[in-house]
């Protein structure tokens, strides 16, 4: 009989009739109360009480929101709209002239909208259409651009980049057709407004790119009324321009401005108007960020009388420099660096103590957080998080075990977006599980897996820490995943993407496999069964962006061979494995693959052999190979779906509980998780979704959640931030009323172990934490486990007519 790899979940179903399958989806934690994809922060008095309150944008689930200004701190969330998916921007004005302010939107699928604030106490109407010439729309200003006393919107978007604005017909809120100030082929990256030239009225700076080149410009309204001039170019000698902040910079009494320039020349600069009417001098170089610069304001930081510069540096800071009053600049300050991507900075006075303070929107971390000014002249206290995501950031990987020993499966989840491993413990064995507990803080983790590393019998996790360039193992304290203690091994050449624990020596317990970016895939040897790890050892070093690792028999010689994916050189490769932790050079299966993210290994077509399944994300498909002589020869790529877009990860289960091995797949730009059927013998259907509202699906599993019997479904949604699982609701197989026929005691065991059965046992077969095969009886109904460590093991129950089932029992030493 071969040995087959058995992941920790699967439950071993007999033949059923096959029945259509739906899933009910049970989201286990997302964003609800925080932000996802934070992308602006604004501050006004939004409720009347004379303090400033704080609004909020977050892209990813299309929200607005405010937050209620309590003595200097900030209350809850609270919604204004969740409908606008993409949104850029978020600004308050008085609109329609009643002596509140209302919000003004922009959204990059739904153009600009406004919130009319009904009663100046903060309680806004449904949305009202600003422009409708474009859908497209990215920064927003309020400016009076006609003369006529109220307020009109400027805006930048557009397929073409257009430069607009949008008059207020009334003064009341009536928006009227789009005027065009300019179209154009680069990016408008950011926007300014005031009195360029002296004259009165409102004029436009603009910073616009096309790929490394970049200009500075101005349009002049040359009529007072929203009329426009030409472009008129300042400077052409800046890369990736942005940051346009208008003010008095040396003091003259005219309108100077501020810029930053990105990517090549990565520099914060300033312009002088050099005669009040338009005319701009040379750039004054303020600063070489080397950390590349992007956006800022002009206003007073340290109550001195003159024009600061605060601005966002690399995504993952904000500083700024000081003023002498003439426009010479000091050294820069940071404020904070505890932020990433961050989208917007504003300023404002939000705890009324006459200096302005500082907010941010960072979309990397999902955090809308402010600075207090503390001592009014530029000096920061530390971050005060107003809002931040809610359970995790950006999963990646999902994976399920029972880490608590109760019986029922429990979630673990690496998310890199909020730099953290957790787990979810099922509550109560039907699929309601609590909110994440965090197992340790890493530098972006990717992968998370879960053994017993060492040795005491419950389940520890193995992760990584991407850009720290470190693996490790985290021990479980006290079985009851109460506490974890980090065991992090020393760094490696670069990012590794994997973790993968496996028995590789044959010694017994459990060692680690690694792979990832420019150094292939090595492993560390657990040298005493106990978690003390040996330096890294070498098993392929020709193939150096394995993004998959998986261990199975391929040439049905009982022991565990390795099969890998290299996603940038496309190559699927297998190892023999030759024992006590030695394995063969790389035997190449395909090079068809164009950057496979994912791999599997079962039985596709029921020829008692190990065949592959794989991704490949460029290349749209879902593939199989298939093991043609039990021995590691495969045949050649077999289409199962090549008409997804952006095939991320698979898996391989019964889903329909029919005796054979289906396909389930996670497609990232379709935001879908698609199942499909096997007819037995490796040829599959159309592919059945599973769901198409898992926005940037990461990973999927299966496994039973809620103890029915059935092979559930589990998702990660990256940029929706949520975690779910999918119920089966399709029958149960023909024999599964036979349920609980078998039962197995004492368990916990010290050694003999009795299993009760309606008819009589065929086969025990005995596995360990990882599915190797360790013990094989025959036609008994009592069996003697004594010989083997304490720890976690599977025992696969097989009676005379072929009925099988696995029971989880725990090996205890006297």
């Amino acid at each position: 009989m071969k040995t087959k790899l058995l992941f920790l979940s699967t439950l071993f179903f007999s033949f059923s009739i096959h029945a259509q399958i739906d899933f009910d989806a049970h989201i286990t934690v997302n964003d609800d109360g925080g932000t996802n994809g934070a992308s602006s922060v604004f501050a006004a008095d939004l409720d009347g009480d004379e303090d400033m309150d704080m609004i909020s944008s977050s892209s990813n689930d299309g929200k607005i929101a405010w937050y209620e200004n309590i003595n200097g701190n900030f209350g809850s969330q609270q919604i204004i709209s969740n409908t606008r998916p993409g949104t850029v921007q978020v600004i308050t004005i008085d609109i329609d002239g009643d002596g509140d302010q209302d919000i003004i939107n922009s959204a990059r699928e739904d153009g600009i909208v406004w919130y009319e604030n009904t009663d100046g106490q903060a309680n806004f109407a449904s949305p009202q259409l600003v422009n409708t010439a474009s859908t497209y729309a990215q920064e927003i200003l309020a400016r009076d651009m006609d003369g006529d006393g109220d307020f009109d919107v400027v805006g930048n978007g557009g397929e073409n980049s257009s430069l607009a604005w949008y008059e207020n017909m009334d003064g009341e809120g009536t928006f009227g057709t789009e005027h065009t100030v300019i179209l154009t082929e680069a990016r408008i990256s950011s926007i300014a407004v005031e009195d360029m030239d002296g004259d009165g009225d409102m004029d436009i700076l603009t910073t616009n790119y096309e790929s490394f080149e970049g200009d500075i410009s101005w349009y002049k309204n040359i009529d007072g009324q929203g009329s426009f001039g030409p472009q008129e170019i300042i400077t052409t000698d800046v890369s990736q321009p942005s940051g346009a902040s208008i003010a008095d910079i040396d003091g003259d009494g005219d309108m100077d401005f501020f810029a930053t320039s990105s990517f090549l020349d990565q520099k914060i600069i300033w312009f002088e108007n050099v005669n009040g009417q338009g005319d701009f001098g040379t750039e004054h170089f303020i600063s070489y960020d080397p950390i590349d610069p992007r956006g800022g304001q002009g206003t007073d930081i340290d109550n001195d009388g003159d024009i600061d510069y605060v601005y966002q540096a690399g995504f993952n800071q904000i500083s700024f420099y000081k003023n002498d009053g003439s426009g010479n600049f000091g050294p820069m300050q940071q404020i904070t660096d505890d932020v990433s991507s961050v989208r917007d900075i504003e300023l404002s006075d939000l705890d009324n103590d006459g200096d302005l303070d500082v907010m941010s929107a960072s979309s990397g971390d999902d955090k809308i957080a402010y600075y207090k000014n503390t001592n009014g002249q530029g000096s920061f206290g530390p971050q005060q998080i107003v809002v931040e995501i809610n359970g995790v950031n950006a999963p990646y990987t999902v994976f399920s075990i029972d880490m608590d020993g109760d019986g029922d499966q429990d979630i673990l989840s690496a998310a890199p977006g909020s730099d953290k491993i957790a787990w979810q413990k099922n509550l109560d064995g039907q699929g309601n599980f609590s909110e994440p507990i965090t197992i340790s803080q890493l530098d972006y983790p990717i992968s998370i897996n879960a053994a017993d590393i060492d040795g005491d019998g419950d389940m520890d996790v193995v992760s990584e820490s991407h850009n720290d360039h470190i693996v490790g193992w985290f021990e479980n304290m006290d079985g009851l995943v109460t506490s974890f203690e980090a065991h992090l091994f020393p760094q490696l050449n670069d990012n590794p993407y994997i973790t993968y624990p496996l028995d590789v020596d044959d010694d017994g317990d459990i060692d680690i496999i690694s792979g990832g970016i420019n150094y292939g895939i090595f492993y560390y040897e657990n040298l005493n069964g106990q978690g003390n790890f040996g330096s890294p050892q070498v098993i392929n070093n020709n193939f150096k962006s394995v993004e998959s690792v998986k261990a199975v028999d391929l040439d049905g010689d009982g022991d565990m061979d390795l099969v890998a994916a290299d996603w940038i050189n496309d190559v699927l490769f297998w190892h023999e494995n030759n024992g006590g932790g030695n394995y063969g050079p790389e035997q190449i299966i395909s090079t068809e693959l164009l950057s496979s993210y994912s791999l599997v290994s079962k039985d596709i077509d029921n020829d008692g052999d190990a065949d592959i399944v794989a991704s490949s994300f460029e290349g749209s498909s879902v593939v199989w190979f298939e093991n043609i002589d039990g021995q590691g020869t495969f045949g050649p790529l077999r289409v199962i779906d090549d008409n997804v877009s952006g095939a991320y990860e698979i898996y391989a289960e019964d889903l329909d509980s029919d005796g054979d091995i289906d396909v389930l797949s996670a497609i990232y730009f379709d935001n879908t998780v698609y199942w499909y059927e096997n007819d037995g013998t490796g040829n599959f259907g159309e592919p059945q979704i599973i769901s198409s509202n898992v926005n940037g699906a990461t990973c999927i599993f299966a496994d039973d959640f809620n103890g029915d019997g059935k092979m559930d479904v589990l998702a990660s949604s990256q940029r929706n931030d949520e975690i779910i699982w999918f119920e089966n609701l399709g029958p149960l197989a023909i024999e599964e009323n036979l349920a609980n026929s078998f039962s197995i005691y004492p368990n916990p065991t010290t050694g003999l172990l009795n299993v009760k059965s309606n008819s009589p046992i065929s086969e025990i077969i005995i596995y360990n934490s990882i599915g190797q095969l360790l013990i094989t009886f025959k036609e008994k109904n009592q069996v003697d486990i004594s010989g083997l460590s304490e720890g976690i093991y599977f025992v696969k129950i097989i009676n005379e007519s072929g009925r099988t089932e696995t029971k989880k029992v725990v090996k205890k030493i006297n």
